[in-house]
């Protein structure tokens, strides 16, 4: 009996799909992306119910918007500000920022029809996989206003390591042998 013949399918794209959906993709931030970039924390947050309610959505565009261009154009080292696209069309930001003795992970957020997907879990596993590979921990700070976030974190084996004002501070050491 013969064996079946597998093909594979290659797509021709200048980025690696992001699991476990083929059709998402990270690419560098532009910008050209600056507007969607804030928008998409703002809806993240309000979808969230996690705006105060005094938010000064005009001054926030304004301080968020000059700070996303300042990372776009490489003025803060080692920080890496993407947008996660799928089925090409921007669905979320990624921001990462490598230092010498660690990673960080310095913001997520997807769209709310695109979260519970597995989309973010993937990105910040990978995340994980460089750290370890490099003998590095990975860190990520989130908002106390925010549990959800918080549960996944420590789902992928954060572990808090510090408080400071409205966040907390949780870190991932890689660990010799947990592959």
């Amino acid at each position: 009996m013969e064996t079946p013949r597998v093909t594979s399918y290659v797509a021709v794209v200048s980025m690696p799909p992001v699991a476990p959906n083929p059709a998402a993709f990270l690419r560098p931030a532009t910008a050209h992306d600056i507007n969607f970039l804030t928008d998409v924390v703002i809806v993240t947050a309000r979808a969230q119910g996690r705006l105060p309610e005094d938010f000064d959505e005009d001054e926030f565009r304004r301080g968020f918007a000059e700070w996303t261009s300042e990372q776009v154009a490489g003025h803060l080292p080692g920080s890496l500000t993407s947008v996660i696209e799928i089925d090409g069309e921007r669905a979320g930001r990624l921001r990462v920022v490598r230092a010498s003795d660690h990673m960080e992970l310095a913001g997520i957020q997807l769209l709310p029809a695109h979260q519970g997907h597995g989309i973010g879990t993937y990105l910040i596993e990978e995340l994980l996989v460089e750290a370890r590979g490099a003998g590095l921990a990975a860190r990520v700070s989130v908002a106390k206003d925010n549990p959800r976030a918080r549960a996944l974190y420590e789902r992928l084996g954060f572990v808090v390591v510090g408080d400071e004002g409205d966040e907390t501070q949780l870190e991932w050491a890689a660990r010799p042998g947990s592959d």
